[in-house]
């Protein structure tokens, strides 16, 4: 039993759950998060036959409580609404990984991380290419107005930008430029296929981002040129992708319809803006532990009858803000939102920290853009809601620290944070 979880056995175990978790994602209908369940069984009896040289430091510890504080949020309004299970479904998810988090701290040195870059390079490269090529046959050979994959149309503009901007933060350092750049590119057309417009309008803010980063190596110049490539890639989108140029219009009709004051017209963001006034409301029913799913219904009722809303939102199944904010807000309340703080601004700081004090470390760079990404997303979507969304989020989360922070010991004249 010993051989199953022997270091070199459980090394190419994580290695390949790394690469298949990414090129399943988005290229394919099996779901990824099955990877990472089949990793947490493994992590489990890793743990057991190494237990007696497990060492969990403190600031372990604090990983675990963060990992932690989404199932945490979602116990009082799980308590008070008859235990339902989806409450805890995507906090669950997110704890799934403390094992795999402890498995990793425990196994991976610095001599490792070439092997762990290549299946993660490979991996992104695979999933973009491979979700470009879906994308590209179902909205040129079917005829689909927009890409959806295997998964619905708004999650995968999500996950592709994700996949898009892993691509461009492993870039510096590695070996396969052409081909990161290649997975990028089909990453962010892949995005704009789906029609996702919030994703869509992250896709400049985590370019500069990136850019910004790596200055220091870029220049100006190509700073500039890359500025007036994605440009140059929007009016020819514009121009070239019909289904493109009705998403513009109508997006242009929509601001002008809110402009006037005409939301129930502005049926998609006169929608969003809507929900998150229900959302709001809700918050402000109970500020510490928000609604339930069934209470914001009512609550939602209530609004309509005042004049508040339109009754567009009774058809949105339990008043779904579209917005992991205002979502976290109104079901979750303060409670919530300090545990969305702790899984989703406290990585973002850290991971520049850590790239701040030393350049070399894709990881936290790669893991930075990352975090900032879904800090974007869930903007306008409940981007960290979804089963599948929250374990890839928070897999990629606990590998790239991880490997940041190896990083990190290999260089000890940055110091410790």
């Amino acid at each position: 039993m010993t051989g199953v979880f022997a270091r070199e056995r459980a090394l190419m175990v994580n290695q390949w759950a790394l690469l298949l978790v990414l090129a399943l994602l988005i290229a394919t209908p099996i779901r990824s998060h099955g990877v990472v369940a089949l990793l947490m069984l493994y992590s489990i009896g890793y743990l057991v036959v190494h237990r007696h040289t497990l060492e969990v430091d403190r600031f372990d510890w604090v990983v675990i409580g963060l990992l932690l504080l989404f199932l945490l949020s979602r116990l009082p309004i799980f308590w008070l609404d008859e235990q339902q299970s989806r409450y805890l479904s995507p906090g669950a998810h997110m704890l799934a990984l403390v094992p795999i988090y402890l498995m990793l701290r425990h196994l991976v040195y610095p001599v490792d991380l070439p092997l762990f870059r290549n299946k993660m390079e490979m991996g992104v490269i695979l999933g973009c290419l491979g979700a470009f090529g879906v994308a590209l046959y179902q909205t040129h050979w079917l005829g689909l107005t927009r890409a959806d994959g295997f998964l619905f149309s708004i999650n995968l503009g999500y996950l592709s930008c994700a996949m898009a901007f892993l691509a461009a933060s492993l870039v510096r350092g590695s070996r396969r430029k052409a081909w990161l750049l290649l997975a990028a590119l089909a990453g962010v057309l892949t995005c704009l296929l789906t029609l996702t417009r919030g994703a869509i309008l992250a896709i400049p803010l985590l370019l500069l981002l990136v850019l910004v980063l790596n200055a220091d190596r870029l220049g100006w110049k190509a700073i500039v040129g890359a500025l007036v490539g994605v440009i140059a890639l929007a009016m020819l989108s514009y121009a070239a992708l019909p289904q493109v140029e009705r998403r513009v219009d109508y997006s242009l009709a929509e601001i002008r319809n809110l402009a006037e004051d005409n939301i129930e017209a502005a049926v998609s963001s006169g929608g969003r803006i809507q929900l998150w006034t229900a959302a709001s409301h809700a918050f402000m029913e109970r500020p510490l532990i928000g609604l339930g799913y069934a209470e914001r219904e009512a609550l939602n009722a209530e609004l309509v009858e005042q004049g508040v809303i339109t009754e567009w939102v009774l058809g949105v199944s339990r008043g779904h803000a579209h917005s992991q904010y205002f979502e976290v807000a109104a079901t979750g309340g303060v409670l919530g939102l300090l545990a969305l703080a702790g899984y989703l601004v406290v990585p973002g700081i850290y991971h520049w920290r850590l790239y701040r004090r030393d350049r070399s470390n894709t990881w936290s760079q790669a893991g930075l853009v990352f975090t900032a990404g879904f800090a974007l997303y869930s903007l306008t979507e409940a981007a960290i809601h979804h089963e599948m969304m929250t374990t890839f989020y928070a897999y990629m989360q606990v590998m790239m620290l991880v490997l940041a922070l190896v990083h990190r010991r290999e260089a000890p004249a940055f110091g410790t944070l």
